[in-house]
């Protein structure tokens, strides 16, 4: 099983940034560590979805190779 990531997101309320996994940022609801008052994972939403988008493609990228790169990412002439 893989370790999640953890990332960091600013309370809404307090501007402290709270450093935990994305699962835990998708809970119903929870306490912001630093000042205690309560969140909803919608106030996260549309962040978390940007993230997870990122995240994806860069596991994508790393499947795949980046695009144009060979050896050692360099481009070789067949004239020489």
């Amino acid at each position: 099983m893989f370790a999640e990531e953890k990332i960091s997101l600013d309370c809404p309320y307090c501007g402290e940034g709270i450093y935990e996994t994305l699962s835990w940022f998708k809970r119903r609801y929870f306490t912001c560590p630093a000042c205690q008052k309560g969140l909803a994972a919608g106030q996260f939403a549309s962040l978390i979805a940007d993230i997870e988008a990122a995240l994806d493609a860069r596991i994508e990228e790393e499947v795949k190779g980046s695009p144009g790169g060979g050896c050692c990412r360099e481009k070789h002439s067949a004239v020489d």
